[in-house]
């Protein structure tokens, strides 16, 4: 077990501090967010090499460099949530506020110094030796601790992606590109790491031997797929993601104003189809129209109670189905049709079809082959 216990450690700690690395130098995207989210892999990195020197007996002798790296992981959870903002607004920017967050690791520090480093070699042996072992009762309070800790801020993240879902759906008439669903994972994933490592710590402090190894192997499988996981669904997309601007508010238009727009708003979408261009977002519609965004946005929303991203479906769906109907091309194919009216993804295209018409395109094209 010990054997395998130091190949996955090995690997995951290869695989955070590669992934580190490569954020670091890449060019794609928010420099600041891939800075912000390379912190966040090192602080884990800290954490599990910390962890992996004092199983292997490293710290013996040098007891005076112990747990210091594993006190990064504090950070980690601050460090992911201003990675979210960062993804989520557009003008944002690190601010000397956001130094608060870095105030738990400070005083998990002052503690260190107080009931650890200013003690004699021979006591710090023996601390460590309680933490290896899980004999010591404060793991389990720690762990418990920083459960609640860390869950505060996931729960406040997945608040931010919420949020962030429903204004976007107010600017952006495609969504397939500024989606959070993988950053929604990986929270989700993290809030399992967080149960296993306090189950594990609770399995140690039982000296349920087995059990003990079981559940930290357990995680460190988890850990090596939740790092690949982010490796094939997250990085790529970091030179996509674009910052949504706040909701509209304030009051409507009057009603001759609005009957005037609305009506100026559907003659230019049935006249010149500007939904065909699948990257059309409310900024763009709205200096075709010759209005605020945020006029338009309020019209949209209170005159045809629909969100942005509904109506310009709705105009592509149509024009799908009148392109099925009217089609004497007997090789015409869905994929063509839905690039054509302004679709980039064959699940978006299907999942909208059918919300829109009770079908799927290619059960519609049927009828009329």
């Amino acid at each position: 077990m010990q054997e395998i216990f130091e190949i996955l450690t090995l690997l995951v700690l290869f695989q955070l501090f590669f992934v580190s690395f490569f954020l670091f130098y890449s060019r794609k995207g928010s420099r600041l967010s891939n800075y912000l989210l390379a912190f966040f892999f090192l602080s884990l990195g800290a954490g599990l090499l910390d962890y992996y020197f004092l199983i292997s007996g490293y710290f013996e002798s040098k007891t005076q460099y112990a747990l210091f790296l594993n006190s990064l992981v504090i950070l980690h959870a601050p460090l992911l949530l201003l990675y979210t903002q960062s993804l989520t607004n557009k003008n944002f920017r690190l601010k000397w506020i956001h130094l608060l967050h870095t105030l738990p690791f400070f005083i998990a520090l002052l503690l260190l110094y107080i009931f650890y480093y200013n003690q004699s070699p021979e006591m710090q042996q023996r601390v460590l030796e309680d933490v290896s072992e899980g004999k010591d009762l404060s793991t389990i309070m720690i762990s418990v601790f920083g459960f609640v800790y860390e869950l505060s801020y996931l729960l406040a993240i997945r608040i931010i992606i919420k949020n962030y879902r429903e204004t976007i759906v107010q600017q952006f008439s495609n969504l397939d590109k500024i989606n959070l669903n993988w950053l929604t994972f990986f929270v989700n994933v993290f809030i399992i790491a967080m149960l296993a490592s306090t189950l594990a710590n609770i399995l140690r402090h039982s000296q349920l031997i087995r059990l003990d190894q079981g559940a930290i192997v357990f995680g460190l499988v988890g850990l090596l797929f939740f790092i690949s996981s982010v490796l094939l669904k997250g990085l790529h997309q970091n030179e996509i993601f674009l910052g949504a601007q706040g909701k509209s508010t304030g009051t409507e238009n009057n009603t001759e104003e609005s009957k005037s727009l609305l009506h100026k708003l559907n003659q230019h979408l049935t006249q010149n189809k500007p939904y065909l261009e699948a990257e059309l977002t409310l900024n763009d519609l709205a200096a075709q129209l010759n209005v605020s965004p945020r006029q338009l946005s309020i019209l949209i929303n209170a005159e045809l109670g629909k969100s942005f991203f509904d109506l310009i479906n709705s105009y592509r769906i149509e024009e799908a189905k009148r392109r099925f109907r009217e089609s004497t091309d007997s090789k015409l194919t869905v994929l063509e049709v839905m690039y054509a009216v302004g679709f980039n993804s064959k699940s978006s295209f299907n999942t909208a079809f059918k919300k829109y018409t009770g079908n799927t395109p290619t059960a519609y094209k049927s009828q009329f082959s």
